[in-house]
């Protein structure tokens, strides 16, 4: 039954856009779908920031003869909005897993900020998930709490690190170096701004000591297998998954087709988190 309800949920949900991230800010505030038509329990939440920036979240629940004990926070890529991802948090949550999906701030129907699309990202967002975190931990005690992001999402993700301190982070297309996006895509006469203090990320990155998975596809031309494996020079632990395929690509292309969509990738976040 849970095959068929996975495979159900992620063929109506599945945004053909989902894996887009074009290392500019393209925020939506209108919602592709909504929670409540899928059936499966799930909680809103409003999540107040350091500076008072109110913050639209989602968790879905797992079936509580499922329920692992591990929550994992979703920072997602640098478009759209948290429906975006609904898929990999219904997945996830039948799978055992508590996720909270969350809106930056300019995002969906979180507070409004005014966002420049040619910014790689903004240091308020890493307020925005050391809130959620925070949140989190609060409200589903007893779990384990780790946040698993994309893109931008990771560099959201380390920046934030070092004030939450997660129990273990995921990461999909990792960046390791922002000032290396922005000097990528100048010949190709695309403008990235980053923040004044962007020059200090590698040094934070360096900085985080929690577990980490990184997914890496061997086609990814920005966040290169290239770039982990340097990581892992100074991350021994560090665990890379492998897939054949661009940026973003690994949860479609992880799949057993005789399972569910994702299944392949769901089983090596299991076995990171040694999850039964």
């Amino acid at each position: 039954m849970r095959k068929i309800l996975l495979s159900i949920l992620v063929s109506v949900l599945f945004v053909p856009c989902l894996h887009f991230s074009a290392f500019a800010l393209k925020p939506s505030k209108v919602y592709l779908a909504v929670p409540d038509t899928m059936q499966l329990p799930y909680e809103k939440n409003t999540i107040t920031a350091s500076d008072n920036v109110k913050l639209k979240s989602w968790t879905f629940l797992p079936a509580k003869d499922a329920n692992n004990s591990i929550t994992l926070v979703l920072a997602y890529a640098d478009a759209g909005n948290m429906s975006w991802w609904l898929n990999y948090g219904a997945v996830l949550s039948q799978m055992g897993y508590t996720v909270v999906l969350f809106d930056y701030r300019g995002f969906g129907e979180s507070d409004d900020f005014a966002i420049d699309p040619k910014m790689l990202y903004y240091n308020e967002f890493a307020k925005d998930l050391e809130a959620v975190v925070k949140f989190a931990k609060g409200k589903y005690t007893g779990n384990k709490t780790g946040i698993w992001c994309f893109s931008m999402g990771t560099i959201i993700t380390t920046l934030a690190a070092k004030t939450i301190k997660p129990d273990f982070i995921i990461g999909d297309s990792y960046v390791t170096d922002p000032a290396g996006i922005k000097k990528y895509y100048a010949p190709q006469k695309k403008e990235i701004d980053l923040p004044a203090d962007a020059n200090k990320y590698e040094a934070v990155l360096a900085g985080i000591n929690v577990p980490m998975l990184v997914f890496s596809g061997d086609e990814d031309e920005v966040t290169t297998q290239a770039s982990i494996k340097k990581l892992q020079e100074k991350k021994p632990s560090l665990k890379m998954i492998s897939y054949k395929g661009g940026h973003m690509a690994g949860f479609g292309v992880l799949t057993d087709p005789k399972k569910f969509p994702g299944s392949e990738y769901v089983a090596a976040i299991n076995d990171f988190l040694k999850v039964e």
